[in-house]
């Protein structure tokens, strides 16, 4: 538990985090909630969205679950609706839900594509746009984006495609908003410790061989935590980061600092 885990900062204030059923969009959830907020969690499976729910109850914390399948452009407004609905106001709005999609340029067939697209992208923009209505005085947006969105892997499309957009939309985003006092910025994390990437870990021969070599990519030597990426997250929807908007914060121990990959 940080030391800032159990004050206010967040207090009277609704943060609507997507995909936050497991992995980095928990522990936004977790964070937030511990500081205060009432949180509404968003995710496809009611298991596992109701398992964080109950946490952030019995740590105190107020949560509510809302499920929807952002692929589809309806659940884009239902989700931002029912949240406006049960807590009167939106402050801030963490896109975070999104799949790997890692086929490549030749592989990627067109549902692929549309697939990757309309949860990675088109929901970050839908949901963003459904927001926007129900904030209340200002807000702040947070975008979770991808290292791959500027460097990329063979085999990694169309994932990096739909990250580059997110980074993008982001940058859209903060320069159409800032009128309205709503700031947008985003965190594009590397290596992160999740069952997406335990997912991707367990897709090679040596699961555990291909863990240790992501963790020798990094100059911090490991992979990095959920908890990490929550932190910034929440710091750059605080007032801590007011002059703070169209940006890309990198989040990858340093992986992208490397001119070459270590032998």
């Amino acid at each position: 538990m940080s030391a800032r885990e159990g004050d206010s900062t967040w207090t009277g204030r609704v943060v609507v985090v997507t995909g936050a059923s497991k992995g980095i969009g928990a522990a936004t959830a977790r964070l937030f909630a511990a500081r205060g907020a009432r949180v509404v969690v968003h995710g496809r499976d009611a298991d596992r969205a109701e398992a964080v729910r109950r946490e952030i109850q019995d740590s105190g914390g107020d949560a509510t679950v809302v499920l929807q399948d952002l692929g589809n452009p309806a659940a884009c407004r239902a989700l931002i609706e029912e949240a406006a609905r049960i807590s009167g106001r939106i402050d801030v709005l963490v896109n975070n839900a999104g799949a790997n999609m890692f086929k490549g340029t030749l592989g990627t067939t067109l549902s692929d594509w549309d697939d990757c697209l309309d949860l990675d992208l088109r929901a970050v923009w839908l949901c963003s746009k459904e927001a926007v209505p129900h904030f209340a005085d200002g807000g702040s947006i947070v975008n979770v984006s991808s290292n791959h969105a500027v460097a990329t892997l063979a085999g990694v499309f169309p994932y990096n495609v739909a990250k580059a957009g997110v980074n993008a939309l982001t940058q859209s985003l903060a320069i159409e908003l800032a009128d309205r006092g709503i700031r947008v910025n985003a965190v594009s994390p590397g290596y992160v410790d999740t069952p997406i990437n335990d997912r991707y870990f367990a897709s090679f021969d040596d699961p555990a061989g291909a863990r240790a070599n992501a963790e020798r990519l990094h100059l911090t030597k490991r992979l990095g935590r959920p908890a990490e990426v929550a932190e910034a997250i929440e710091f750059l929807a605080s007032p801590a980061s007011a002059f703070t908007t169209g940006t890309i914060l990198t989040l990858d121990g340093g992986r992208s600092a490397l001119l070459q990959d270590p032998s």
